[in-house]
């Protein structure tokens, strides 16, 4: 088969330069009127002015900036302090802050330790500040255990006896402080007895009011009033003022109360609020007087410390009573002579004479140096 002649190539199209473009001129656009806002205040109210470099027909964009946003915080702020540090401090009386400073209240200074012992102690109760007030009172009260005895009710017994011969002696009472004629048994297994007696009491401060002068300006009417001179007035229908009674003072009394068990013995020593008082004597019946027999009966119920007397009982004395009757304070007594008893050391030896009122109301003691007839206050 021919072959067929390979075919030339073309040549290159030349492209034809295009002349550019001219651009149309854009028509201008029409300037649109500002939309008008409406403005608080009606048509009187002012227009609002332009601003500088702004196009016309371009509307004004308002940015609030931040300093704006951040004042209302800010004034909120400064006005509840000024309410809370001004306001309030003078609502309440308080202006200066310092005067309203409240004071904290300190714990109270109490012991350390309290000693139960010779070398032993034990610590101390510690409070709070909230126990400002409290205080430690060291009580009057001492206790102490006798231990190992071989008859505890005889060592009782032993220790009222001691007692007894104290100076003020003490004497065996009731609860209420009112002396008792009987003892406890003193051979029972367990038991106890109360003594008492009244402490001294404090000496009477010289209260007495200074002489006052009247001063130079008074009316000369009551000077002489004063004076006991006639200034045209009736002294007789002047009253006295009333004088107030005197308080009565408080009284104390020492107390001695023992208990005791098998083989131990417990004593207790304080001082108590109260007076030690006799039992009231049954008073003789209506129109009947005391009989020397009941004198002498009396006399023998009481403790010989009362009278003046040592000793435990009025069993260790001899009352002998006179036949005549004696006046003291124009009331007729019973007359009656204490001598020892013949087992006593001085035996038969005149010790006193007491006076006893027949209607049981008065006791009184004669002093056998002076003579005198002094009235026993704890009686009856």
């Amino acid at each position: 088969m021919p072959l067929k002649k390979p075919k030339e190539p073309k040549p290159p199209k030349e492209k034809k330069a295009k002349a550019p473009k001219e651009k149309k001129p854009k028509k201008p656009k029409k300037a649109r009127p500002p939309k008008g806002k409406k403005i608080k205040g009606g048509a009187n109210a002012p227009a609002p002015e332009e601003l500088e470099g702004q196009e016309e027909g371009q509307q004004q964009k308002k940015k609030k900036p931040l300093i704006l946003l951040l004042i209302p915080p800010l004034v909120i702020a400064a006005a509840a302090a000024i309410i809370f540090f001004v306001v309030l401090p003078k609502m309440n009386g308080d202006a200066d802050p310092e005067a309203s400073a409240t004071v904290e209240p300190e714990p109270p200074v109490l012991p350390s330790a309290i000693p139960i012992g010779e070398d032993v102690s034990i610590v101390g109760m510690t409070l709070e500040a909230d126990e400002s007030a409290a205080q430690a009172v060291k009580a009057k009260t001492v206790t102490y255990r006798y231990t190992e005895l071989n008859n505890a009710g005889k060592a009782a017994q032993t220790y009222v006896g001691q007692l007894a011969k104290e100076t003020p002696a003490f004497s065996v009472v009731d609860e209420e402080f009112v002396r008792q004629k009987e003892q406890p048994d003193y051979t029972a297994a367990e038991g106890m007895v109360l003594l008492a007696r009244n402490a001294p009491a404090p000496e009477a401060e010289d209260t007495a009011a200074p002489e006052s002068e009247p001063p130079e300006s008074a009316d000369p009417q009551l000077l002489a009033l004063l004076a006991g001179a006639d200034a045209g007035f009736d002294a007789a229908l002047l009253e006295p003022l009333p004088v107030p009674e005197p308080e009565e003072p408080i009284t104390y009394v020492h107390t001695v109360r023992i208990t005791w068990s098998p083989g131990m013995c417990v004593v207790t020593a304080d001082e108590e609020e109260g007076k030690v008082t006799s039992p009231k004597p049954a008073t003789p019946p209506g129109g009947q007087s005391l009989s020397i027999r009941g004198a002498v009966s009396r006399l023998k119920e009481m403790e010989p410390g009362k009278l003046g007397l040592e000793g435990a009982s009025m069993e260790e004395y001899e009352l002998i009573p006179m036949d005549a009757t004696e006046m003291v304070n124009g009331t007729a007594c019973i007359n009656v002579y204490v001598y020892n008893s013949s087992s006593a050391t001085n035996s038969n030896q005149f010790v006193g004479s007491y006076l006893m009122s027949i209607d049981g109301q008065h006791l009184y003691r004669l002093d056998p140096v002076t003579s005198e007839i002094i009235e026993l206050k704890d009686y009856p």
